[in-house]
C-alpha cells in the first residue's frame, strides 16, 4: 500500500496549481519553478488524476521514447525533485504505485473549473432568482485558456479537448439564459467569448444573429451571418445549416407593415445538437396549431417532447408567424407551484407584482398580443399550469399556447397530441442499408455516434444498431445515451448489455436537468409523480410481456390499497380501469388497437424499471405466479377452441399473448418445486396444437424438452410428450418420435383417458411401419371416435392411416383415407386438418401422375395455410406446387415457387425444409441439363438423408444415382463433394444465383 506521511509532520501552506492558459505553481504568493517541462507535465498529470498509478504506466506515459530502464530512472529523479520543491508529504508512493496525497493542501484550477461546471451550471429558477448563474460565471472566469497549450504530451490532448468542450458548453448555456431574460447585450458578449475559442461554433453565430436582430442592428446581424459562412468554410469545409440560413432569410426579408418588429424576437433555446427526423410529426403539429389555441405534447420521459416543441416553435418564429413573437418558458427545474405565474411573467419582464396582481399584470400585457407561448415541462406542476393557462386563454383571444407534459392538462379547448417514439425498422430481417438509413431512430443513433467516434460507420454496425434502437423502443433520450457509450463500447456490446440498461445508459449532458442525465433518473422522475396506487399497478404490470388485455390486468394486477386518515384505516378496492387510465394519461402505458381488440403494453424501458420496483417491493414472485396462473387458464380454455370452427379467432387471441406465454413458461421452469413443474407441463401441453398450427416448431420443441426434464410420472406429461414427438418429426428428427409416442400412449392408458389413448394411437400407428401392428391401433382409435361421436378424432385417424400407406409407397390405398379425413375435418371445422388432408391427398395424386388434381389440391391447401398464418405449411405447399410445375417443364414457374418456399423455410428456421428446397433446386438443374450445378445442389441437400427414414430417402438416392451415371462417377463425386462442403447459407446463395 502507498505509505502515508507521518501525521506529526507540519502541514505545508496551500499550493495553487494553474494549468489553464499556462503552467504556474505558487505557494505563499511565491512562484515555484520546476527544472524541466517533464517535471511540470508529471505534476499536472498527478494533479488531474489523483488516484494511484502503477510506476510503469507513468514512466511509459512521460518517457516512452527511451528504454524502460532509463524511463524508470527519469521517473525516480523527477519524483525526488517534486518532493524537494513541494515537500515530502506531496506524494504517497510504494514500490509499485504513485499517487498525489489526497491530504496535501493543493488547489488546481482545472479541477475546480470542472467541479463547478459539472455541479453548478444547471440553470435553476427559485424564489430568489437564478441561483446558479454566479457560480457558472465563476467557472468560466476560471478558464483562462486551454489546458497547458504549450504542452504536447499525448495524454493531454483528450483532457484539453474535454475541458474546452465543458467551457464552451457553459458559455452557450449562459448565452441562452441571457437571451431568455432579454439581456441581449450580455448574450452578445458571452457568444463572442465562444467564438474567441471556437471560431466555427455555429450555435454561437446563431445566438449573435438573433441578438443583433433583437437589438435592431440589422447590419451587424448580416455581417455575423457572413462571418459564420466564412468560418465554417475555412475551418470545417462545410456550409451553414438550414437553421442559420433561415435566420439570414429573416434578416433580408422586410417585415410587413402589419407586423411588429417584435415578431422577429424569440427567446427560444438553441439546442446544442442537431434535430433529426420527425418531418411528418412537424407537419401535423403545424396543421393542428392552425385550429387549436392550446396544443399539449404528451409522452413518456425522453421521447423528445421538448426538442419537438423547440423545432415547431422555431419554424413559426423563423416565418414571423406571430406578430408579437414566440416565447419560451421552461418549468423543468421549478419546484414550487406558486411560482408558475412568476416564471411566465419574468419572460416578459413583469416580475415586480405578486399573486393576483401579477396574474392581472400578465393578463393585461398579453390581452392584445398575437403571440405563441411555449410552456415546457408542466407535469409536476399540473394544477398550477392548468389554472394559469386556462386563465390566459380566456382573457387573451390572440394568444396560442404549445405545452409539453407527460400527461394532459385536461382543460377546455385542449388538443392533446402524444409524441410517438422514433420510427423503427423491422428486425426480421434487418432491412438493407439504404432502407435502414431512412428510419428516424437509426438516423439519430448514427448522427450522435459519428459525433462521438468519427470513424464509426453504420455499414459495419447495421444489425446491432437496429437492435439497440428497437430494444430502446425508439426513445430519443435512450438512443442518445446509448450512442454516448460508443466511447468505450461497440454497438454490439451495447446491444448485449441492454438488460442492464439503467446502469449502462448514464452520462448524459452535464448541463441538462438531472432527470435527463441518465435513463434511470428520467424514470425516477415519472415514478415519483405517481400516487401509491398508481405505482403499485405500474409495478405489477411489469410481469406482462409484449402486451396485455384489460381482463388480464384485472385478474393479475388488481389493487387493494390502504387509505389512512386521522380517524381510522380502511381498505378500498380501487377501480383498476381508473388506475390504468391514469397510467395511460401519464404516458407510462401504451394503448394499441388491432383487429378490433384493444390492448396495452409497457415500453421495454418502462417495463424493466417497473420490474426493479416490483422486486424492491418483494412482490415479484407473487405476481409472476398470478400471471402464470392466468395464462395457464387462458391456454387451457383455448385448447379445445383451436381445434374447432373458432380456430382462427382463438389462434389470433393466443398469438397476441405469445410473449406472455413465453414469460409464464420461463418463470415456471425456473422454480424448483413440483407444483410449478406440473403447471409448466400443463401450459406447454395446452399450447401444443396452437404452436403446431402456427409453425412454432423449433421453439415448441425447446419448451417441451425443458418442461419434460423432470422425470416425475404425472398425467400432465402425456401431451408434452406427444407435442415433442410431433415437433421432432416436423424438424426432421423422425427417429425420436416413436419412443415418445409410446411413452405418451402408456400414460394415457394408465390414466384411463380413452380419447387421449385413441389420439396417440393414431400417431403411433403411423410411426410403426408394420401394417399388422398399425392397423389395430387405427381400428382402436376409429372405434373411440365413433363412440364419442368425435369428428376431429375421426379426421386424425384417417389422416394417420392414409399417411401410413403413403409412407409404405402405396398412394392408391392412401387416397380414400385422405378423402374421408377431409370430410371429417370440414365437419369438425379444424382448418389444420383440412390443410393436411388436402396436402396429403395432393401428394398422393402427384404420385399417381394426376398433376392437374395435385396442383388444385396444393393451391387450396396453400390458401388454408395462409389463413392459419402457418409459414412452414405455406412453404411445403409452394414446394409441392414447384414440383408439379417442374414436371410440366414450366421451369420459370417452378423456380418462383421454390424461391418462395426457401425464403419461408429460412425465416422459420426449418433445416429439413431448407434441405428439401435445395434438393428441389437440384432437380430443376438436372431437368435443365445443368448436371454439374445439379450435383452440387444434391451435395448441399445431402444432410436431408440423415433426417429421413429409409423409404423417404429412397427418391433422393435414386435421383442422385441417375445423375452420377449420366455425368460419370468422378465428375459427379467432385461436384457433389463441393456442394456438401458448402455451409447452408452458401448453398442457399448458390441455389438462388
Amino acid at each position: 500500500m502507498p505509505r502515508r506521511p507521518n501525521e506529526a509532520t507540519t502541514s505545508p501552506a496551500l499550493c495553487r496549481l494553474y494549468l489553464l492558459g499556462a503552467f504556474r505553481i505558487e505557494r505563499a504568493a511565491q512562484t515555484i519553478h520546476l527544472p524541466t517541462r517533464k517535471h511540470e507535465s508529471l505534476l499536472a498529470y498527478l494533479a488531474l488524476h489523483p488516484e494511484a498509478h502503477p510506476r510503469e504506466k507513468i514512466a511509459a506515459l512521460l518517457w516512452g521514447d527511451v528504454s524502460d530502464e532509463q524511463a524508470r530512472l527519469s521517473l525516480r529523479v523527477a519524483l525526488s525533485t517534486l518532493r524537494k520543491e513541494l515537500g515530502e508529504d506531496f506524494l504517497l508512493t510504494d514500490r509499485e504505485t504513485i499517487q498525489l496525497n489526497p491530504d496535501f493542501p493543493i488547489w488546481v484550477d482545472a479541477r475546480d473549473f470542472q467541479r463547478i461546471a459539472n455541479c453548478e451550471l444547471r440553470i435553476m429558477d427559485d424564489a430568489e432568482g437564478i441561483s446558479a448563474i454566479p457560480n457558472s460565471q465563476f467557472a468560466i472566469d476560471l478558464y483562462r485558456g486551454n489546458l497547458l497549450p504549450d504542452f504536447y504530451d499525448d495524454w493531454l490532448l483528450p483532457e484539453r479537448e474535454r475541458l474546452r468542450a465543458i467551457y464552451l458548453d457553459a458559455l452557450l448555456r449562459l448565452v441562452q439564459h441571457a437571451r431568455s431574460e432579454g439581456k441581449y447585450t450580455r448574450a452578445v458578449e458571452l457568444a463572442q467569448r465562444v467564438l474567441a475559442t471556437d471560431r466555427a461554433n455555429e450555435k454561437a453565430h446563431q445566438h449573435l444573429i438573433f441578438c443583433y436582430i433583437a437589438l435592431g442592428n440589422r447590419a451587424a446581424a448580416l455581417k455575423q451571418y457572413e462571418d459564420c459562412v466564412r468560418a465554417l468554410r475555412d475551418e470545417l469545409g462545410i456550409e451553414p445549416s438550414t437553421e442559420t440560413t433561415a435566420l439570414c432569410a429573416r434578416i433580408q426579408t422586410k417585415i410587413a407593415a402589419t407586423q411588429s418588429p417584435e415578431a422577429a424576437l424569440t427567446n427560444l433555446p438553441i439546442p446544442l445538437t442537431s434535430f433529426v427526423g420527425r418531418d411528418g410529426e412537424i407537419k401535423e403539429l403545424r396543421e393542428l396549431m392552425e385550429t387549436s389555441r392550446l396544443l399539449t405534447l404528451t409522452g413518456a420521459g425522453g421521447c423528445g417532447k421538448t426538442r419537438l416543441a423547440i423545432q415547431v416553435a422555431t419554424k413559426f418564429a423563423t416565418e414571423n408567424r406571430f406578430k408579437n413573437g414566440v416565447w419560451w418558458v421552461d418549468l423543468g427545474a421549478l419546484g414550487d407551484a406558486a411560482l408558475v405565474t412568476q416564471s411566465v411573467a419574468r419572460v416578459f419582464n413583469l416580475g415586480e407584482a405578486q399573486g393576483a396582481a401579477l396574474l392581472s399584470a400578465l393578463t393585461n400585457y398579453l390581452r392584445a398580443k398575437e403571440l405563441l407561448l411555449v410552456v415546457d415541462n408542466c407535469e409536476h406542476l399540473l394544477g398550477a399550469c392548468a389554472q394559469l393557462i386556462s386563465a390566459l386563454l380566456s382573457a387573451c383571444p390572440k394568444l396560442q399556447i404549445l405545452a409539453t407534459s407527460r400527461e394532459a392538462l385536461n382543460i377546455g379547448g385542449e388538443t392533446v397530441w402524444r409524441v410517438p417514439s422514433l420510427a423503427l425498422p423491422d428486425l426480421a430481417p434487418v432491412p438493407p442499408l439504404a432502407q435502414l438509413r431512412q428510419y428516424d431512430a437509426i438516423q439519430l443513433f448514427v448522427e450522435r455516434a459519428t459525433a462521438i467516434a468519427a470513424n464509426w460507420r453504420l455499414v459495419e454496425n447495421a444489425a446491432p444498431t437496429a437492435q439497440v434502437c428497437a430494444r430502446l423502443d425508439g426513445i430519443p433520450l435512450a438512443i442518445e445515451l446509448a450512442a454516448a457509450r460508443l466511447k468505450v463500447l461497440s454497438a454490439e456490446q451495447i446491444a448485449a448489455r441492454l438488460d442492464d440498461r439503467f446502469n449502462l445508459l448514464t452520462g448524459g449532458s452535464r448541463t441538462a436537468l438531472p432527470r435527463h442525465q441518465t435513463l434511470r433518473a428520467t424514470m425516477d422522475w415519472s415514478y415519483d409523480l405517481l400516487s401509491d396506487a398508481e405505482r403499485a399497478l405500474l409495478r405489477r404490470l411489469s410481469v406482462f410481456a409484449g402486451g396485455f388485455a384489460l381482463e388480464a390486468v384485472e385478474a393479475v394486477s388488481s389493487i387493494q390499497y390502504s387509505v389512512n386518515n386521522p380517524l381510522n384505516t380502511e381498505y378500498c378496492s380501487l377501480n383498476t380501469v381508473d388506475l390504468l387510465t391514469s397510467l395511460i394519461d401519464k404516458s407510462l402505458v401504451v394503448v394499441e388497437t388491432r383487429g378490433g381488440a384493444t390492448r396495452y403494453r409497457l415500453l421495454e424501458t418502462v417495463r424493466q424499471y417497473a420490474r426493479e420496483k416490483l422486486r424492491e417491493a418483494n412482490e415479484a414472485q407473487v405476481y409472476a405466479r398470478r400471471h402464470r396462473d392466468w395464462f395457464l387458464q387462458v391456454a387451457e380454455q383455448a385448447d379445445p377452441k383451436v381445434r374447432s370452427r373458432d380456430q382462427l379467432e382463438w389462434c389470433e387471441r393466443l398469438e397476441r399473448d405469445m410473449e406472455n406465454f413465453r414469460a409464464a413458461l420461463a418463470w415456471s421452469l425456473e422454480q424448483s418445486d413440483d407444483a410449478n413443474a406440473e403447471r409448466a407441463l400443463r401450459l406447454a401441453g395446452a399450447l401444443w396444437w396452437f404452436w403446431m398450427i402456427r409453425g412454432y416448431w423449433n421453439e415448441a420443441r425447446t419448451w417441451f424438452e425443458r418442461s419434460l426434464e423432470r422425470r416425475d410420472v404425472t398425467p400432465a406429461r402425456a401431451l408434452p410428450l406427444v407435442g415433442l414427438a410431433v415437433m421432432e418429426y416436423y424438424v426432421g428428427n423422425t427417429a425420436k418420435c416413436k419412443p415418445l409416442f409410446e411413452a405418451a400412449y402408456a400414460l394415457y392408458q394408465q390414466e384411463g383417458d380413452k380419447r387421449g389413448t385413441a389420439f396417440t394411437a393414431t400417431l403411433l400407428g403411423t410411426a410403426m411401419y408394420d401394417e399388422a401392428i398399425a392397423t389395430p391401433l387405427f381400428d382402436e382409435a376409429r372405434a373411440t371416435a365413433q363412440a364419442l361421436n368425435d369428428e376431429w378424432l375421426a379426421a386424425r385417424t384417417d389422416i394417420g392411416q392414409g399417411m401410413f400407406y403413403a409412407i409404405q409407397g402405396d398412394p392408391a390405398r392412401a387416397c380414400p383415407f385422405f378423402e374421408s379425413a377431409l370430410i371429417h375435418a370440414r365437419v369438425a371445422g379444424d382448418r389444420w386438418f383440412i390443410r393436411n388432408s388436402l396436402d396429403f391427398l395432393g401428394s398422393a395424386a402427384f404420385a399417381l401422375g394426376e398433376d392437374d388434381r395435385a396442383a388444385t389440391l396444393f393451391a387450396e391447401s396453400l390458401e388454408v395455410s395462409r389463413e392459419l398464418g402457418n409459414k412452414n405449411g405455406m412453404a411445403q405447399h409452394l414446394n409441392n406446387l414447384g414440383k408439379v410445375a417442374l414436371r410440366r417443364r414450366d421451369y420459370r414457374q417452378a423456380r418462383a415457387y421454390f424461391e418462395q418456399a426457401l425464403a419461408l423455410r429460412r425465416e422459420m428456421g426449418n433445416p429439413r425444409g431448407v434441405y428439401d428446397c435445395l434438393w428441389s433446386f437440384g432437380r430443376m438443374a438436372a431437368a435443365e441439363a445443368q448436371s454439374e450445378r445439379a450435383a452440387r445442389l444434391f451435395g448441399a441437400a445431402a444432410p436431408l438423408t440423415e433426417m429421413l427414414n429409409g423409404r423417404d430417402r429412397r427418391p433422393y438416392l435414386d435421383e442422385a444415382s441417375a445423375l452420377r451415371e449420366q455425368m460419370g462417377e468422378a465428375a459427379f463425386d467432385k461436384a457433389h463433394a463441393e456442394g456438401r462442403a458448402m455451409t447452408v447459407e452458401q448453398a442457399v446463395e448458390y441455389a438462388l444465383a
